[in-house]
């Protein structure tokens, strides 16, 4: 699977994309909503082995690497994977060089895109924390809405959808 937006270039995780991979996910910066702290070696490898497996169900769908189109520079990740019964997950992170650019806006009309194409999503999900107002805004830029707010031990995750 590799497909293209304006500025980017996506193509399906591979074991070769694991440095990479781990370059994004060892920042305390980027991972700070998403797991609370970066990843040491041995949580990247679990976590990238969960993620090589996620099309599990629908190879059409999985975890993909983001470059630059212009300078083929890594700038993170996508993913659209079955998420519960009747959805599909969305969601990127991305280097901190990178932010503040639109990739993440990029992203996600990218992969909206993609699932509307894909013909058989019928609601598209992102997990945000509440605090993270940035990611926030890009959901409901792209029509995503509020759905739910969803207990995690002590912290909260909020759930916003897009019905395709």
């Amino acid at each position: 699977m590799q497909f293209y937006s304006e500025r980017l270039r996506y193509e399906k995780f591979t074991p070769d994309h694991f440095e990479d991979y781990f370059r994004l996910v060892s920042q305390r910066d980027v991972m700070l909503y998403i797991s609370g702290t970066g990843l040491d070696l041995e949580g990247a490898h679990r976590r990238f082995e969960v993620a090589l497996r996620a099309d599990c169900r629908q190879s059409d769908m999985g975890f993909v690497a983001v470059y630059e189109q212009a300078s083929d520079s890594y700038v993170g990740l996508g993913k659209i994977v079955p998420f519960e019964d009747e959805f599909t997950e969305i969601g990127y992170a991305l280097l901190p060089e990178f932010w503040g650019l639109g990739y993440a806006s990029e992203i996600t009309r990218r992969l909206v895109a993609y699932a509307r194409a894909c013909g058989k999503v019928e609601s598209l999900v992102a997990l945000v924390s509440p605090e993270n107002q940035a990611s926030i805004n890009v959901l409901t830029k792209q029509h995503f809405r509020f759905f739910r707010e969803v207990p995690e031990g002590d912290e909260v995750r909020h759930d916003y959808i897009l019905d395709l």
